[in-house]
């Protein structure tokens, strides 16, 4: 009897999610296979395995291959199975959470939500499983429509198109001032029937192959940029509004010296109580997946720094009198304190300029 493989409900979709692979088996007539798993020609896992009434079988292939997907900052790969001389090759998508039977890929953004607040001064980012196949060359065409007012002060609109390289395995960002730049400049021929240039824009849909992402232009001034690995392995960015409490610790051993008492192994250990603002239902999704990311990073002075989430409280309720709000306490990834230029990383206390203002009674 010749190896072949046992047939598996996922075998026959196009994009096999590494959560719903949970084995994958093959009949066999050997007491032993050579079992491997390989990546464009990297073969990254190999064992032996023995059979048992015939049949050899791989459990849980899907969190191998999320392993090397992390690794090497994958989203989606063909992979081969090599059980003997039998193989299989099958194209796996990263995916950490277990989804609905009727959940297409290819049919949504790769995103922690489809809808997210941003600022003038900020980047978001698009990852998507492209329709049609695109070559290193070719890019991949966006339809953006801005909303805000004209010089009337009129809600008016206006449609263009951008152009981004984006593949399978990756993804791309767009500043948030280049498409608003984009849809404030002059049109190029004005015409009777010519709507009026836009004066500011408040809101933008961005759209590629008919999946779509709304984004909400805020002018809240305390925010803070992480970029995290989403639940498909896509670097995301994601602005958060809120308030952030640093506490600082310092321990120390004392020991006498020559009469003298002497302070050695003095270690600061300074974390951030970062509390959100009142969040709606898509961005509570993108803030679940932000604090159980497996790589997070905070833009401070122009920079990414590595963080690490330490503890969070995420509860949703299903009450609709009140907005969800998100606390979680990170900390820098090194072992010294970090000090930036920035202050508090753009976190405002209200009370800021108490000792600034000029006061004036409110009575007289």
């Amino acid at each position: 009897m010749a190896t072949t493989f046992v047939q598996s409900s996922y075998f026959r979709r196009p994009y096999v999610l590494t959560s719903e692979a949970r084995s994958i088996a093959v009949n066999t007539d050997e007491s032993k296979l050579t079992v491997s798993l390989t990546c464009d020609g990297d073969t990254f896992f190999s064992v032996d395995l023995y059979a048992y009434d015939g049949k050899v079988e791989l459990f849980d292939p899907g969190s191998i291959i999320e392993d090397y997907f992390i690794a090497h900052q994958l989203i989606c790969q063909q992979v081969s199975f090599q059980f003997g001389t039998a193989s299989k090759l099958l194209t796996f998508l990263y995916c950490e959470n277990v989804m609905p039977e009727s959940f297409d890929p290819a049919a949504i953004l790769l995103l922690s939500s489809q809808a997210r607040r941003v600022h003038m001064d900020s980047s978001f980012t698009i990852a998507a499983i492209p329709v049609t196949d695109l070559t290193d060359e070719q890019s991949a065409t966006f339809i953006i429509k801005a909303v805000g007012h004209d010089n009337s002060g009129n809600i008016a609109s206006r449609s263009f198109r951008m152009s981004r390289n984006i593949s399978n395995s990756t993804y791309t960002t767009f500043p948030v001032s280049e498409i608003v730049s984009k849809a404030l400049e002059p049109f190029a021929v004005i015409g009777p029937d010519q709507p009026l240039p836009l004066k500011d824009v408040k809101y933008f849909s961005i759209e590629y192959d008919g999946r779509q992402l709304m984004c909400y232009i805020t002018p809240a001034p305390a925010y803070l940029t992480f970029q995290f690995r989403n639940i498909f392995n896509v670097l995301e960015l994601l602005d958060v509004e809120g308030s952030m409490v640093t506490k600082s610790e310092t321990s120390r051993q004392s020991a006498k010296c020559a009469g003298d008492l002497v302070q050695y192994d003095r270690h600061t250990d300074r974390t951030y109580q970062f509390t959100t603002g009142p969040l709606p239902a898509d961005e509570v999704e993108s803030l679940t997946q932000l604090v159980a990311s497996h790589s997070v990073q905070l833009l401070a002075d122009g920079s990414f720094y590595d963080i690490v989430i330490d503890d969070h409280t995420c509860e949703n309720s299903t009450e609709d009198d009140s907005l969800s709000v998100i606390k979680f306490t990170w900390r820098f990834k090194g072992s010294r304190p970090v000090i930036f230029n920035s202050d508090l990383f753009g976190i405002k206390p209200s009370h800021r300029e108490i000792f600034s203002n000029e006061f004036s009674p409110e009575y007289e």
